[in-house]
């Protein structure tokens, strides 16, 4: 299997997993919103039900990477921590669909309830939910030497602060201090995701793979096209968004921010599949 078979295998995972985080960024990004007075009790509920139906959509995708839909009750299996070959591990995917499966269940729980509590154990789920998603890539670096913990880590969670802050711009601020602390949030997001694309470079290029002189052959010499065209989309996102930040009192629209909006998801969407495709089933796969 090539690395672009793996791209286009694995494309309900690149799906769900931009998706989840981006709903989970949202609520990092609602949170100081809500902890500053922008929103109110009223508002929280509402948000409940939104987040709730996001993380259902968010799941959808992952559905059809299951050969049988009844595998997603072998989540039960293995949960937290399970002993195996006399050795104890982490339960890294069973954790992540648990904790992003409550995301969801605390965002209904919130529509009904109310109660401010619920929303900050939502938000809890969802920064164990990404924990635990870039874990379960993580932990796999023996045998994928071209993914690393850390750097998947922050990869990820830039991605949620990133794409949670456009969101946020575009369907929840009310008022000039929530655009301007949500432009700032979605600045530090592309910051970080900037500086993980970077250090997965040069992770990538001090990998060894056994069969391939150049690691970055694993996608047929596309890597830089694939580096390329995420950072033109990631810059024309946040270019365009500043315009709009610029131009909002002027004409009062937010066209720039939802074309900025597309362009963020494309450009992570171009990042996560570069994430996918470095990967080769065909030869041994090793470390310098």
């Amino acid at each position: 299997m090539t690395s672009f078979n793996h791209i286009f295998s694995e494309m309900p995972l690149v799906l769900f997993t931009i998706l989840a985080q981006a709903f989970i960024g949202l609520s990092f990004v609602y949170t100081p919103a809500f902890l500053n007075g922008y929103k109110n009790l009223n508002h929280l509920k509402s948000f409940g039900l939104f987040l709730g139906i996001a993380m259902i959509v968010a799941f959808i995708p992952s559905f059809f990477h299951l050969n049988d839909i009844t595998h997603i009750f072998n989540v039960l299996n293995r949960l937290g921590f399970f002993y195996a070959n006399n050795q104890w591990y982490v339960g890294w995917m069973n954790n992540e669909i648990l904790f992003v499966s409550l995301v969801c269940v605390f965002g209904f729980l919130l529509y009904y309830k109310n109660k401010q509590w619920i929303f900050f154990i939502a938000l809890l789920c969802g920064i164990l939910g990404i924990f635990f998603m870039s874990g379960a890539y993580g932990s796999m670096q023996q045998s994928v030497p071209t993914w690393d913990f850390k750097i998947t880590l922050l990869y990820f969670f830039a991605s949620a602060i990133f794409l949670g802050s456009i969101l946020y711009y575009c369907f929840f601020e009310e008022s000039e201090h929530e655009r301007k602390m949500s432009f700032f949030a979605g600045l530090i997001g592309i910051g970080l995701l900037s500086t993980a694309i970077v250090l997965q470079t040069l992770h990538v290029g001090q990998t060894w793979i056994m069969g391939l002189v150049n690691p970055f052959e694993l996608l047929g010499g596309t890597y830089i096209w694939f580096i390329g065209s995420s950072f033109a989309f990631l810059g024309l996102s946040i270019t365009c968004w500043y315009l709009n930040n610029y131009l909002y009192e002027k004409f009062q629209s937010k066209f720039f921010t939802y074309f900025a909006l597309l362009c963020a998801f494309i450009g992570v969407f171009v990042t996560r599949m570069l994430f996918y495709g470095l990967i080769s089933t065909q030869i041994m796969l090793g470390h310098s």
